[in-house]
């Protein structure tokens, strides 16, 4: 009785250890293909949820699957983090560790756009910076061969496909000469939204300390196996 015992402990722990093998060895996969998809500079972090991982890869069928890249751009446009955690995703445990192709029925994602993107995008001599916790652009802007200090509030929001950061509550020191619906206009900002990764579509914006956090959302994606970057 005592050898069945230990018999039986022994298969426990070979079961553990062979399911948290097998699990490090999906998330490593997942992680070298979707950094190969995007071309990203390094592998993304990837958690697959729930256990045991072996119940899971049998029937092909997990519950949750996070992704956390770094640094990616994406039409020019430098996205400094992709969230991504997915649902009711689907994947063949022969697919998953050779040439894997994994779909899930829903995924949230937030999306975070530094400030450093919108900085390239102002007239020379305007920073933005972080005054209480909110985004403000100040500096002195040249205006008919005048340089007048300015400072603003940045509103942020979202047009069709299009991103804009407008001022609000600009502040314009002295000149010869009304010049506040110039610094309107040159301290707005607008481009195209680029295309996300995993075919993520925006459905909300905000405005944080550390930059500007995009939340977004897809369904019947291909979280690995799609098209990748454009």
């Amino acid at each position: 009785m005592r050898k069945f015992l230990v018999f039986l402990v022994f298969l426990l722990i070979m079961l553990v250890v062979a399911d948290r093998g097998l699990h490090y060895a999906a998330q490593s996969e997942i992680a070298k293909r979707v950094s190969q998809q995007y071309e990203m500079s390094a592998e993304p972090e990837v958690t697959i949820g729930g256990f045991p991982f072996l119940t899971q890869a049998i029937s092909g069928e997990y519950s949750e699957i996070q992704i956390v890249t770094g640094a990616i751009t994406v039409d020019e446009v430098q996205l400094e983090r992709v969230d991504v955690t997915a649902r009711d995703v689907e994947a063949a445990l022969s697919d998953l560790m050779t040439e894997p192709k994994v779909v899930a029925g829903t995924a949230e994602a937030t999306v975070m756009l530094p400030y450093s993107e919108l900085q390239k995008r102002l007239p020379e001599g305007i920073v933005i910076e972080n005054v209480n916790g909110e985004p403000r652009m100040t500096g002195d802007l040249a205006v008919s061969g005048v340089s007048v200090p300015v400072s603003a509030d940045l509103d942020i929001g979202v047009e069709d496909d299009t991103f804009t950061a407008t001022p609000s509550g600009i502040e314009v020191g002295e000149a010869p000469i009304d010049v506040s619906a110039v610094v309107s206009e040159r301290l707005t900002i607008s481009f195209p939204i680029p295309r996300l990764p995993f075919d993520l579509q925006v459905t909300g914006i905000e405005a944080l300390p550390n930059g500007i956090e995009v939340s977004a959302e897809a369904s019947d994606l291909a979280l690995v196996g799609g098209e990748g970057q454009r």
